[in-house]
């Protein structure tokens, strides 16, 4: 399923009344309309993808059953594309495979939160679960490693 914003279709800020989102639409539709446009092949052909996708977010957001299931739907997956982070777990709490360099903890789905040594020492800290869409973000502490190499060298 193809995921569009609607509203920035439209230029308009998602908590727009109905009133505001026909405003939107007919004052952009005038703008790409194909028969609106300059009365070249060129210029009707290049706005009719802008004009169908105004049409489609009017359709939309003008309907107020399917602004409301458009909403859910859209807000479920801003979630899940942005990462919302279920929990914050430390990394001292987090099993470590030595040999493959992952550390990892149980999610409550039955899958495990996973995570590489190289991401966290690309400071990457959120782990997705392997079998859902939760994610963790991983606590931890950067160690300087100058103050580690100091130490060693006076053992």
């Amino acid at each position: 399923m193809e995921h569009v914003d609607y509203y920035n279709t439209l230029g308009i800020p998602a908590t727009a009344t109905y009133k505001v989102i026909k405003q939107a639409y007919y004052d952009l539709s005038r703008k790409v309309h194909p028969d609106s446009a300059v009365k070249d092949k060129q210029s009707q052909e290049t706005n009719l993808p802008a004009f169908h996708q105004l049409s489609v977010a009017w359709e939309v957001l003008g309907d107020h059953a399917r602004r409301r299931e458009y909403d859910r739907h859209w807000s479920a997956y801003q979630n899940r594309a942005h990462g919302v982070v279920q929990d914050e777990v430390d990394l001292d709490d987090m099993e470590f495979d030595s040999d493959t360099r992952k550390f990892s903890y149980p999610c409550r789905c039955s899958g495990s939160y996973i995570i590489a040594e190289d991401d966290l020492d690309a400071a990457r800290e959120i782990a997705p679960c392997t079998d859902c869409s939760l994610k963790i973000r991983v606590l931890y502490e950067v160690m300087d490693c100058s103050d580690s190499d100091q130490n060693d060298s006076h053992i």
